[in-house]
């Protein structure tokens, strides 16, 4: 028996959806045609809460059992780890801390405040002659092309990548059990996949730049706080945090999958929502605007035709990514990230010593307070932020500061997270290389660095507490200005 805001009819129309041989056509091409190129496969749904999964989440490692999962009535993932080529996975979409009802239930209003971030971004693939797939998700788009091994592109994108020696060591083992990683992951792709990674970096901060002025919404990378709007504490998120896990832990929703996020995670848009909102398809936009895709994807019969005309091949992009290559090594950007490189994090045994011997009465409660209450601290974007900016501040290398949040993730804190799946050193370097990143090349405009602001965010633990955050921006403007 279903759910009440899965109806039984809705999952029988789930399952009449994929039986249509277009949609499985173009489901099989997103995977590597013929023969997949996928590492594995994800089934996400209300089938598999009935079952009693405690995570609605099904892993399959053979291409066999995709007809299966789309019986199931599942969502359905594809391993970003390819056999064939590295995969460039960029995913955009609007977020709210205070509310995702709206955004479901006034679809046409929400892509119209992402529409001027979509813009940018086809401009700039097209600028540098990048084809693409642009998936369309309830929340925004995902923009994906490859690079495959064989091209050239990709063992310049190899060089450019920088997998944390810990990283390198995960990468070569088999734990058993686990199919998501039946062999270990080669070097060429892993030094992609970090490769990869940086240059979406890098396009983030062009997009960023472009848009600012046309976009109503803040734009971010990850979803960090903003001040309190009619809607909410809302924004546009480049969200490329996938490239903080290891290659053999992230998926991408297939084109042509369904999209019954809202009928699992209730609590997030309220039940009446979940049970009015309909199941949508994941389809590519291509040249139509987002009102004709709305009509075609909040029906599945209508994206079932749709599929019939359309291709779902990820193309390839290698001679667009040689030239994003080639701007990248030419950047500030770039130039950081050698200095971030330059140098590794404390061993463990001396975090006692340095890391840890950071006196926290002597900072911002509003920074001190995310480092003593790590969890959930130090996983919360706009804390990290924080966190970053006042202790580039004070003269911490960017590594070290990854090197602190890392110290952090190693202990026993109850995180919630496998470390042993994922990796502690190289999410704490992600944070850091990006928050910092934006700050040594001039983008973090610093508009919210200030006291005001982040308690406008919701965000300060402690009014008047004897600190400014403006004295530790003042002290980043001075250093630069030098």
């Amino acid at each position: 028996m279903l759910s009440p805001v899965m109806s039984e009819s809705e999952f029988h129309a789930i399952q009449r959806y994929y039986r249509n041989e277009a949609v499985r056509a173009r489901i099989n091409e997103f995977c590597g045609g013929p023969r997949f190129s996928c590492e594995y496969l994800v089934g996400f749904g209300e089938y598999l809460v009935q079952q009693g999964y405690q995570r609605p989440l099904r892993v399959v490692d053979r291409q066999e059992e995709l007809p299966g999962l789309m019986e199931q009535g599942l969502d359905l993932s594809r391993a970003i780890w390819d056999n064939r080529a590295t995969l460039a996975v960029w995913d955009v979409e609007y977020y709210n801390l205070d509310s995702w009802s709206d955004l479901y239930r006034n679809q046409l209003d929400y892509f119209a405040l992402m529409e001027p971030t979509y813009q940018c971004i086809e401009q700039l693939f097209s600028e540098y002659g990048i084809p693409h797939l642009s998936d369309t998700t309830a929340s925004g788009y995902h923009f994906i092309s490859l690079i495959p091994f064989a091209s050239p592109t990709h063992k310049r994108l190899e060089e450019i990548g920088n997998p944390e020696k810990s990283l390198r060591e995960k990468y070569a083992l088999i734990p058993g059990g686990d199919n998501k990683r039946k062999r270990p992951v080669p070097e060429r792709d892993g030094n992609g996949y970090s490769g990869i990674g940086r240059l979406m970096e890098f396009l983030c901060h062009r997009v960023m730049k472009m848009a600012r002025a046309r976009s109503e919404l803040a734009i971010q990378i990850s979803d960090i706080a903003t001040a309190h709007s009619e809607r909410g504490r809302e924004g546009m998120n480049l969200d490329i945090t996938q490239y903080g896990d290891p290659l053999f832990m992230r998926t991408i929703r297939t084109s042509f999958s369904t999209h019954q996020k809202h009928k699992i995670y209730v609590g997030h848009v309220g039940e009446q929502a979940a049970r009015e909102i309909p199941v949508f398809a994941t389809v590519p936009r291509d040249a139509l605007s987002s009102e004709a895709l709305f009509e075609i994807r909040r029906d599945l019969g209508r994206s079932a035709e749709h599929a019939a005309s359309c291709s779902s091949v990820i193309p390839d992009g290698a001679r667009g990514w040689a030239k994003v290559i080639d701007d990248y090594i030419s950047s500030p950007l770039y130039t950081f990230h050698k200095v971030f490189d330059s140098i590794e994090h404390e061993p463990p045994e001396k975090w006692a010593d340095t890391y840890w011997r950071l006196d926290l009465s002597s900072i911002p409660p509003c920074v001190a307070n995310p480092i003593r209450n790590a969890n959930p601290g130090l996983l919360v974007p706009t804390s990290i932020q924080n966190v970053c900016r006042v202790l580039y501040s004070k003269g911490w290398h960017p590594k070290h500061i990854g090197g602190l949040i890392r110290s952090y993730y190693e202990q026993n804190l109850g995180w919630g997270t496998d470390w042993s799946k994922y990796h502690a050193d190289t999410r704490a370097n992600f944070w850091a290389r990006v928050y910092c990143g934006m700050i040594a090349t001039g983008l973090d405009s610093f508009v919210d660095f200030n006291c005001v602001s982040y308690g406008e965010k919701g965000f300060c633990p402690s009014p008047w507490c004897g600190h400014n955050l403006h004295d530790y921006r003042d002290a980043i403007l001075k250093k630069r200005n030098r």
